[in-house]
């Protein structure tokens, strides 16, 4: 039997100073992407056999993207244009339905879209760029 869950009732959260988090309203997706290891090439003429030796430097926690029904003049949703504009460092949240279990990390919001489409809802896709490790809880 499968332990997995369903991401339906996960949270995005953003604190100013990691004590009150607030929700943000309607997130839709959630996608966090480019995460990885930087590595040196440190091959050199003393190095064994034909093969290059690489040597693990910087790690990049990379991205998270969101996507939300758009609310005009839902506070939370307007504080994301003020994050951005601002280029403010905040905590952020990602809380599994459990509502024990997530992810936290710091970031600011570094990209911003909207769409207005003729048969859909009104939708904003934001991207957090993460600074520092991501932390598993």
């Amino acid at each position: 039997m499968s332990n997995s869950i369903a991401a339906r009732g996960s949270k995005l959260q953003r604190s100013p100073d990691n004590s009150t988090f607030t929700t943000i309203a309607e997130v839709l997706k959630i996608n966090g992407s480019g995460g990885k290891s930087d590595l040196a090439d440190v091959t050199n003429m003393d190095s064994p056999s034909n093969f290059r030796e690489k040597l693990p430097t910087l790690l990049d926690s990379g991205d998270v993207s969101f996507d939300c029904n758009w609310i005009p003049g839902n506070s939370t949703q307007t504080q994301l244009t003020t994050d951005f504009n601002n280029q403010t460092l905040l905590y952020w949240k990602i809380l599994l339905p459990n509502g024990t279990n997530g992810l936290s990390f710091q970031g600011y919001v570094t990209d911003k879209n909207f769409d207005l489409p003729i048969d859909k809802q009104a939708s904003k896709s934001l991207k957090l760029t993460i600074t520092g490790p991501i932390t598993e809880f």
